[in-house]
């Protein structure tokens, strides 16, 4: 997967944008209101590795996620979710975390890489990407979505 960086400054006008609309009301609802509740925009990568759109976390109190937005990479809203439960912040937003849940579907004599966020099939359908590396440089990829661990429907890969 070949990953292009956005440009710089991309994702400080995201957060901008994400906060606009979440202040004037067009998504969220009083728990995504609160001050310093949008977080850092998160790059969506296409199965090509090119920017596809962005992930916005909104917290809750403490180290929960009440809700996400979903830009376009020009700022447009592409969607909007809320969690009725929120989940650790964690489960989408640390590396590490991420790294150790993937790690369950790796198999002997692998070597995993940087976890990405993209997509399974469908942009709609985010989870993070693991690419696992065996020995003869076969490459296989593992989804992480939440705590739920999953590889792609044979023939499917990234948006496949």
């Amino acid at each position: 997967m070949t990953k292009h960086g956005p440009p710089p400054d991309a994702a400080r006008g995201i957060r901008a944008a994400a906060r606009r609309l979440v202040a004037s009301g067009a998504v969220g609802d009083d728990r995504t209101r609160r001050p310093g509740a949008v977080g850092t925009p998160v790059p969506v990568r296409a199965p090509s590795g090119e920017l596809n759109s962005w992930f916005v976390p909104v917290a809750a109190d403490g180290d929960r996620l009440a809700a996400f937005l979903q830009l376009l990479p020009d700022g447009t809203l592409m969607r909007f979710s809320s969690f009725a439960a929120p989940p650790p912040a964690a489960d989408w937003l640390d590396a590490r975390t991420i790294l150790r849940r993937a790690r369950a579907g790796q198999r002997p004599g692998e070597t995993p890489g940087r976890p990405f966020l993209t997509y399974d099939r469908n942009p709609d359908r985010l989870a993070w990407g693991v690419i696992f590396t065996d020995a003869s440089g076969a490459e296989r990829l593992v989804f992480v979505a939440g705590d739920t661990v999953y590889s792609p429907p044979a023939g499917g890969g990234v948006g496949g």
